[in-house]
């Protein structure tokens, strides 16, 4: 047995910095051709293994594997593919890397070699089209049908980025390597939110053969480890820096499945104008002339526009990214956190993963790393090593209590609101400003949309993983309308035809909103409690699909009312919705019908455990506690009375018409009192669109965790972790949701929760998904909220 060769000696052996980088390339180009798929019929091209140079040990391992049955072609490959055992198989300094990159390249473009397109529906929906089964492992017969008219996968290593364009090379290294395994399918348990990856069988070809030979060889003549992993590794580190608070290798995913196929166009045509001709001079070097953007990018497929995209830099992809959703260009709604559903790998030292919202993109860990980067920011904002710099600092920071300065800093830091002390900090000077700017990642063209310094601060801040101020309150412009309107109505109790015009004016501002919040709270009543949200479209509340969703339930049997399909709904079927929920409610009894099938319940459940499944009903309403379903009941029935008992219809259309019978003094603040009382026992029950965030969390020495949710309003809801509640499906505590706090869990501490959906092509891109077999596995809308 060979002596093992250490690092030293190969670093000593290997330490030309020019050899080193082509060795990497080399393990690049292996790793994607060792990755893909091939048919059984498949033959490597004479012009690709000509290319190779092998070592002399490479050389020996062909002589001994080769024979009539294992020809010298695939033995060439396969030396060329392993790379190296204990000594190098292949020289790097005499392989012709260029001639084998354009080698695979047209093997790629004529689909000699395959790899899957793992962004986006494409392969997922029509797995569960035309498999028949979920399987964790393919055929080689199915994983041909499977890839069969599919795009070809968008994958990177170094440089070398594959794709419909065949095999080109970005200016943007990253690591995001192609796999066999493939996230394909969801499984029938309801409870399962993990999307299952699925083993692609390559085909029996000859270099297939040859390889599995070779390994046998290998591991009978020398089994020892040698240690060229470290050794790549390093190389791989000397590229991409793992500590670095926006890795790149996420970069893929959050464009090939956050972004529509429509927005990617707008991506690609943006950097088409705006690398100063970069991206258009990589785009000439796999043969296309790209002379305007907008007619270049018609008709490209999501896979052709992703790869070339990837073909520039990040700090580019990020600034045009930001610049287009800051501008409008991109619209994502305010509560709206785009990141890719499927379970993607966290890159980096902190294991960070990409996202985009209204305020652009940033780059967030599995816990919250905002403390650390702060810090972070400080050193590259303040040099403590520089006496001016560090008593400047020192002076910034001479209110926070300590004995030293260090303690004061860390006091400064952790003592209060976190944004307000670093907006101190970075807005000290403007050097400062354009350290954190560059810090935090926001580029030329983003800072342009950022016009004052409370959107630059909050930009910053955000990106750090400091979210902003709390939205604002939905009731301030109603309650301001109302306190306006009953001034107005007290002032006498005779109205001139100059009082009336005053009050006219104020009440249909009022009325405008009082529809609008009325609309919104029935919504937001019927969808929470009648949807069967643990088996379709998740804990979310979509505004756009609870309008139908509402007509569908309450206009049952129910002649007398009418909601306008396109949303815009008048009080009287309003006010007669409520009382229609409420009888509805009221109907619901818990038996065989309504009771959730066994079958249905987690499979973890389904033996001894120490959890509590609460969604045991198709109807939310029905797991609630007996006492919040008599409370919500009475809200709703006493919302109906309380709104036709202050005549808010009737003195509403008097209003808003020049009516000679100009409505009382009594009866106008009668419709105020009415309209306010109602609205404001829904914003305390939580059946208002208020949302809630995370506010706080504590952690003590038995791991007892409490988490409070916050509104802008100041309403609260703290939750205790860990929970003995199986709690599949209900949203995350660290995103945006609507917290119902009337709606109970019987027999628990829990309520009901729900994420936010607002209709976006995002939203629009995961629609019906997942996917399950079985009847209700297919009632699925979205899952965008695990």
């Amino acid at each position: 047995m060979a002596d093992k060769l250490t690092r030293e000696q190969i670093d000593e052996i290997y330490s030309n910095p020019e050899t080193r980088e082509r060795i990497l390339r080399i393990d690049c180009l292996t790793q994607l051709l060792g990755s893909c798929i091939i048919s059984d019929a498949y033959e490597v091209p004479a012009r690709l293994t000509a290319a190779i140079k092998l070592t002399s040990a490479g050389a020996g391992l062909v002589g001994r594997v080769q024979s009539n049955a294992n020809p010298r072609n695939e033995c060439t490959l396969s030396a060329f593919l392993q790379v190296c055992w204990n000594d190098l198989l292949v020289d790097p300094d005499e392989t012709n890397l260029d001639s084998i990159e354009r080698s695979i390249s047209d093997e790629i473009k004529k689909e000699k070699i395959l790899f899957p397109y793992i962004y986006g529906r494409e392969l997922y929906d029509k797995a569960f089209t035309e498999l028949r089964d979920n399987n964790d492992t393919l055929t080689h017969k199915d994983t041909m049908t499977l890839l069969a008219g599919a795009p070809q996968g968008v994958f990177q290593l170094h440089d070398y980025v594959t794709g419909p364009w065949g095999l080109a090379r970005s200016r943007e290294i990253r690591y995001c390597p192609p796999s066999i395994w493939v996230p394909l399918y969801h499984c029938n348990d309801l409870s399962c939110m993990r999307l299952h990856d699925v083993l692609l069988e390559t085909g029996s070809s000859k270099i297939s053969k040859v390889r599995t030979k070779m390994r046998e060889v290998l591991s009978r003549q020398d089994s020892a480890e040698s240690e060229w992993d470290d050794f790549l590794r390093d190389q791989i580190s000397s590229h991409v820096n793992p500590f670095s608070w926006r890795h790149p290798a996420g970069i893929p995913a959050l464009l090939g499945d956050a972004f529509s196929g429509t927005e990617m166009r707008l991506i690609l045509r943006d950097l088409l104008n705006s690398t100063q001709g970069k991206l258009r001079t990589s785009i000439s070097s796999l043969g296309e002339q790209v002379k305007e953007a907008e007619k270049f990018t018609e008709g490209l497929t999501e896979a052709q526009m992703l790869q070339l995209i990837l073909l520039c830099r990040d700090e580019e992809i990020i600034d045009s990214l930001d610049s287009l959703i800051l501008s409008g260009a991109i619209l994502i709604p305010p509560a709206e956190i785009r990141k890719s559903p499927r379970r993607v790998r966290a890159t980096g030292y902190f294991d960070l993963v990409p996202e985009c919202a209204s305020g652009g993109v940033r780059f967030l860990g599995s816990s919250s790393l905002a403390l650390l980067r702060s810090r972070h920011l400080i050193s590259n904002l303040f040099d403590l090593g520089n006496p001016a710099q560090r008593e400047r600092l020192e002076w910034l920071t001479r209110g926070a209590d300590g004995t030293s300065f260090q303690e004061q800093l860390d006091q400064f830091v952790c003592g209060g609101p976190l944004d307000g002390a670093l907006g101190s900090l970075i807005f000290d000077s403007g050097t400062n400003l354009k350290a954190a700017e560059k810090f935090v990642g926001i580029g030329p063209r983003a800072r342009n949309h950022l016009s004052n310094e409370e959107s630059l601060r909050r930009a910053i801040t955000w990106r750090l993983g400091i979210d902003g101020p709390p939205e604002s309150d939905v009731l301030v412009d109603f309650r301001q309308y109302g306190s306006r309107l009953r001034e107005l109505a007290m002032r006498t109790h005779t109205y001139a035809p100059t009082d009336q015009a005053d009050i006219r004016a104020v009440a249909s501002n009022f009325f405008v909103k009082l529809e609008g919040l009325l609309q919104e709270y029935l919504k937001l009543a019927t969808w929470s409690l009648l949807r069967d949200h643990y088996s379709t479209s998740g804990f979310v509340y979509s505004p756009n699909e609870a309008i139908a969703f509402t007509i569908q339930e309450l206009t049952r049997d129910q002649s007398d009312v009418h909601f306008a399909s396109d949303g815009k709904w008048t009080l009287y079927p309003m006010i007669r919705g409520f009382d229609i929920l409420a009888e509805r409610l009221m109907s619901l009894k818990s038996d065989e019908a309504t009771r959730r099938s066994p079958s249905e319940y987690p499979k973890l459940l389904r033996s001894a455990s120490p959890y509590t499944f609460l969604f045991k009903h198709i109807y939310p309403f029905l797991d609630l506690d007996q006492g919040a379903r008599s409370r919500v009941v009475a809200m709703l029935a006493a919302a109906s009375q309380k709104l036709h008992m202050g005549k808010v219809d009737e003195i509403r259309n008097v209003l808003q018409h020049t009516n000679p019978k100009f409505p009382t003094q009594d009866e106008v603040l009668g419709a105020i009192n009415a309209a306010e009382t109602v609205l404001a026992e829904a914003e305390e029950a939580g059946f208002l669109p208020v949302v809630s965030r995370l506010r706080e969390s504590q952690t003590d020495d038995y791991g007892r965790r409490t988490i409070t949710l916050g509104t802008a309003n100041g309403k609260t809801l703290r939750l205790v972790r860990p929970s003995s509640y199986y709690l599949t499906g209900l949203p995350v505590t660290t995103e945006a949701q609507y917290v119902l706090r009337s709606a109970i869990y019987e027999n628990s501490s829990e309520v009901l929760r729900l994420s936010i959906r607002e209709d976006s092509e995002y939203t629009q891109r995961w629609s019906n998904y997942p996917k399950r077999r079985g009847a209700r596995g297919k009632a699925g809308k979205s899952q965008l909220d695990t």
